[in-house]
C-alpha cells in the first residue's frame, strides 16, 4: 500500500474500531439495563404474590368464625391458582382440604415461638407449606406463581430458591459459546415469611449484538475518511500551487534582476559614448542661426542620456550592493521537506527517484530562508533536465551534513555530468548549453549564495553524474547568562 493511501487506512481503522467499541458499549448498556427492569418486573410480581399469601393467613386467623377449610378452599383456589390445599390445625386436630403433613405440628411449633410465619416443603418439589401461628396452614405450588407468558422474553433462565431446593420457573438452553456474555442477577422477594432469592440470568449472544448499527457506521466512516482525504488532498494541491507560484515569482523576480544588472553593464558605455559626442557636438556648433535651438535640443539629449545612465548605474548599484534579506535559524529537514512536497510528484512522473538523508539531524543552517529555497529548486531542476535523456535508474540524491563551522547541502544525479570544457563557464551570465536556457540559473545562485556568505561548488562526480555543494554557516547556540540558552546567529563574514 502507497503511503498516500497507508494513513487514510489507518484513520479509518482507527474511526471504525473507536466507532465499534463505542456502539458495543451503549448496546451493552440498554441491554443490561432492560435486563435488570425486566428482572425488577419479576421481582415485584412474585413478591406480591408472596405478600397476597400473608394477607390470606392474616385474614383467616382474624376471623372469629371462619369457616371450614375443606368449604373455603374451593372459593380461594380460582383467585389464588398456585394454592394447593387449606388447612388448620386446633390442638392435636387437623381440619383441611388435604390429610395433614407430617412437619406441620412442629412447624406450627416453631411458628408460635418466633410470633412469625414458617415455610417448609411441601411432597412436591415446587410446593411448600406456609403455616401462621394461629394454626392456619396453605399448600402453594410456586410453579404456577407466575405464567410463563408474564415472563419477559429478554430473561434466558429464571430461577427461585425455594425450602426443597432450587425451581426454574423459566429454563432455557444456555449457549455455551466464547463469544457469549452472561449477565446475572439475585435477589430475595420482599415478603418476610418468604424470603426466596430470586436469580435471572440474560445472555447477550452474536445474534443479539448491534450488526446493523455497526454496518452503518462501517459505511459512515468509510465516507467520512474520504470526503476528509479528498479534501485534504485538494488542500495540498492547492497550496502546492501557491507555494510553486511564489517561488516561480521570485525566480522570475530574481533573474529579471540578475538580467537587470548585466543589461546596466552593457548600456553604460553606449550612453558613455552618448554623452561623449553630444559634448563634442555642443563644441563644435558655430553657425550662430542655428546655435540656440541645436544647443537646447543637445542639452535636453544629453540630460536624458545622463538621467538614464543615472538610473541603471543606481538600479546596478542595488544589484550589487542591496540590502541582504534576513537570516534566520533554518531546519534542513524542514527545508527538504518542503522541496519534496513541491517536486516529488513532478520527479516521480519523469521516472526521478529523490532521496534524502541528512548526516547532522540535529544541526541547524543560518540563512535567507526564500534565496535557499531557490538555489535547491534550481539545482534540483539543472538535476532533473540532465537526468531526462538517461535510461532508469534516475536517481537524484541530496545529502546533507555539519563539517565545522558550515552546513553542506550535496545535490548529486547519475547523469551524464557535465562536459569538461563547459564546467569552467557554467557559473558565466547567459552562458547556457541548453536551446531554451537563459544561462542565468547558476549565476543566480552562485549570486545568492555569496549573499548568505555560503559558497556553491560544482563538479563532476568520480562514478557518474553531477555534484553541486552549497556551504552556508551553521548554527550555534551560546550559553547566556542566569543559566539560560540564548540562540544567537553567527556573524557575516566580512
Amino acid at each position: 500500500m502507497s503511503r498516500s493511501l497507508l494513513r487514510p487506512a489507518l484513520i479509518w481503522l482507527l474511526l471504525l474500531l473507536l466507532g465499534v467499541v463505542g456502539i458495543a458499549l451503549q448496546d451493552y448498556t440498554i441491554q443490561r439495563d432492560r435486563f435488570v427492569q425486566d428482572t425488577s418486573i419479576v421481582h415485584r410480581m412474585l413478591s406480591q404474590k408472596a405478600v397476597q399469601h400473608e394477607a390470606v393467613l392474616a385474614t383467616l386467623s382474624a376471623l372469629s368464625h371462619p369457616p371450614a377449610p375443606e368449604r373455603l378452599f374451593p372459593s380461594l383456589q380460582p383467585a389464588l391458582p398456585q394454592l394447593e390445599a387449606i388447612g388448620r390445625l386446633q390442638g392435636d386436630t387437623w381440619h383441611g382440604s388435604s390429610p395433614s403433613p407430617a412437619a406441620m405440628s412442629g412447624a406450627l411449633e416453631y411458628a408460635r415461638q418466633t410470633n412469625h410465619r414458617v415455610v417448609f416443603p411441601g411432597g412436591d418439589p415446587a410446593t411448600y407449606w406456609l403455616v401462621d401461628p394461629s394454626g392456619w396452614s396453605i399448600l402453594l405450588n410456586a410453579e404456577k406463581l407466575l405464567p410463563r407468558e408474564d415472563i419477559p422474553h429478554t430473561l434466558s433462565a429464571v430461577e427461585l430458591s425455594l425450602p426443597s431446593g432450587p425451581l426454574n420457573l423459566l429454563a432455557a438452553a444456555l449457549p455455551q459459546s466464547s463469544l457469549s456474555l452472561t449477565l446475572a442477577r439475585s435477589k430475595p422477594l420482599g415478603a418476610v415469611s418468604q424470603p426466596f432469592t430470586l436469580h435471572t440470568v440474560h445472555v447477550v449472544t452474536p445474534a443479539s449484538w448491534p450488526w446493523g448499527p455497526w454496518l452503518t457506521w462501517f459505511l459512515t466512516s468509510a465516507a467520512l475518511v474520504v470526503g476528509w482525504t479528498l479534501w485534504q488532498r485538494a488542500r495540498a494541491y492547492a497550496l502546492r500551487e501557491q507555494e510553486q507560484s511564489r517561488l516561480a515569482a521570485i525566480g522570475r523576480l530574481n533573474t529579471l534582476g540578475e538580467m537587470a544588472a548585466g543589461i546596466a553593464h552593457e548600456l553604460n558605455q553606449p550612453l558613455t559614448a552618448i554623452l561623449a559626442q553630444t559634448g563634442a557636438a555642443q563644441r563644435l556648433l558655430d553657425d550662430p542661426d542655428e546655435q540656440p535651438q541645436v544647443r537646447r535640443a543637445l542639452q535636453a539629449t544629453s540630460g536624458q542620456a545622463r538621467r538614464a545612465a543615472e538610473i541603471l548605474e543606481r538600479l546596478r548599484a542595488l544589484m550589487a550592493h542591496g540590502t541582504p534579506a534576513e537570516r534566520t535559524v533554518l531546519d534542513p529537514d524542514k527545508l527538504i521537506a518542503s522541496l519534496r512536497f513541491l517536486r516529488e510528484s513532478e520527479l516521480t512522473r519523469a521516472g526521478i527517484r529523490l532521496t534524502w538523508h541528512n548526516e547532522s539531524p540535529a544541526a541547524r543552517v543560518v540563512g535567507d530562508r526564500v534565496a535557499l529555497e531557490q538555489i535547491l529548486h534550481n539545482l534540483v531542476q539543472n538535476a532533473a533536465d540532465a537526468l531526462a535523456s538517461c535510461p532508469a535508474p534516475r536517481i537524484l540524491d541530496i545529502r546533507g551534513r555539519a563539517d565545522r563551522a558550515c552546513y553542506e547541502f550535496t545535490v548529486r544525479d547519475n547523469g551524464p555530468g557535465i562536459p569538461a570544457e563547459t564546467l569552467p563557464r557554467i557559473f558565466e551570465p547567459f552562458y547556457t548549453t541548453r536551446n531554451q536556457g537563459m544561462g542565468l540559473g547558476l549565476t543566480l545562485c552562485e549570486t545568492l549564495a555569496g549573499t548568505m556568505d555560503g559558497r556553491l561548488h560544482i563538479q563532476n562526480h568520480a562514478e557518474r553524474g553531477v555534484c553541486a555543494t552549497l556551504s552556508l554557516p551553521l548554527y550555534f547556540a551560546r550559553q547566556g547568562t542566569g543559566g539560560s540558552d540564548r540562540h544567537e546567529e553567527p556573524e557575516p563574514s566580512p
